[in-house]
């Protein structure tokens, strides 16, 4: 601590050191060095300063005992892992970040959680690519979570996460677009209908009327159904989704077809060989492909079963003039109304 005078002024302040380590000047008010120094006296800045010494010292032995730690970066990913599920994070969205840590850690190199840096981070969502800008999002995301479980179980001191951020001023227009979704026409949907095979003419007319998700219809459960409801919880969001069967917008009755036609091979799965497939981490990209696959045989092109979740938003906006964007939310699932609104479309 040190009291010193401005020549111009004549008033005194005092100089010293803050738990931050920060040197902090604080001007007393007056020209008196007596009562300068009772002033800092009632203050109690040389306790505050020898607070600051003290605080710096429990950081250097904080820092000193988590490097000796030294956190295995796959023992600590294999923790985050088994803490997500725990905490009924989405299996798709747990896999999806799981990729990209692994892909992050390959790329940079890391062996130890201490060898993350803000600097690798930087390079792995910035890299110069034509890597969309949500793409680099979803990277900049999962990292964060993962160092933030390190964080917060102390295997890391500072999160190293923090101030990076995407630079999509270094980005084509093209990396700045996002893909756009296409609602199926109820011509396509007829066709689908048409054409398909067992398991996705089922699939398809539980999309187009109930607009859930790929994931969703295959692990959909007998228990779901009962006379008047089919009710989910959603593996995305594990958001309860309930739609009344009888509604015009929901097929009118037609689910009720839809469920009676199928095979009772299972006492909990409506589709068990999907069920099991779509849980499968290594084999779930199966369905895309076979679906795709389908789309392409009959001439659809551009198109995904999530293209049915805009159909199903669409349609209940424009035939049901009515129906709430609110409502429409609640049947999809949706806890933010711009979400929903970006599924609604022009149709001709």
């Amino acid at each position: 601590m040190k009291i010193i005078q401005s020549e111009k002024t004549g008033i005194y302040s005092v100089r010293f050191r803050a738990q931050s380590g920060k040197t902090v000047t604080r001007n007393l008010g007056t020209k008196n060095k007596k009562e300068a120094i009772m002033l800092c006296k009632e203050a109690k800045i040389e306790e505050l300063e020898t607070a600051g010494r003290i605080g710096a010292l429990q950081r250097d032995a904080i820092a000193s005992i988590v490097a000796d730690r030294n956190m295995p970066f796959q023992d600590c990913v294999h923790e985050w892992v088994e803490f997500s599920k725990v905490r009924a994070r989405s299996h798709n969205t747990l896999f999806t970040q799981t990729k990209l840590i692994q892909a992050f850690a390959k790329k940079a190199r890391i062996k130890y959680m201490s060898d993350i840096t803000s600097k690798k981070i930087s390079n792995y969502v910035n890299e110069k690519s034509e890597v969309k800008l949500g793409s680099r999002e979803q990277r900049l995301a999962a990292i964060r979570s993962i160092v933030g479980y390190a964080v917060a179980n102390s295997y890391i001191v500072k999160d190293p996460s923090y101030g990076v951020a995407v630079d999509a001023s270094k980005l084509s227009h093209q990396a700045k677009e996002t893909n756009k979704r296409i609602p199926f026409t109820k011509k396509e949907y007829d066709l689908m209908v048409k054409e398909a095979p067992y398991f996705f003419k089922q699939a398809i007319m539980l999309g187009w009327w109930t607009g859930l998700r790929a994931i969703d219809v295959c692990k959909l459960e007998w228990a779901s159904w009962d006379a008047d409801y089919l009710t989910v919880h959603t593996e995305k969001t594990d958001t309860r989704v309930q739609l009344p069967l009888d509604n015009p917008l929901i097929g009118g009755g037609l689910l009720r077809e839809v469920v009676a036609v199928i095979d009772d091979n299972d006492s909990k799965y409506c589709f068990p060989d999907w069920a099991e497939i779509i849980s499968d981490t290594n084999r779930r990209s199966r369905f895309s492909l076979y679906f795709s696959r389908f789309l392409n045989r009959i001439g659809i092109e551009g198109k995904s079963f999530h293209c049915f979740r805009h159909s199903f938003v669409t349609r209940v906006e424009q035939e049901d003039y009515n129906s709430s964007i609110q409502k429409i939310a609640k049947w999809v699932g949706h806890s933010n109304l711009e979400t929903t609104k970006g599924y609604l479309h022009e149709t001709s």
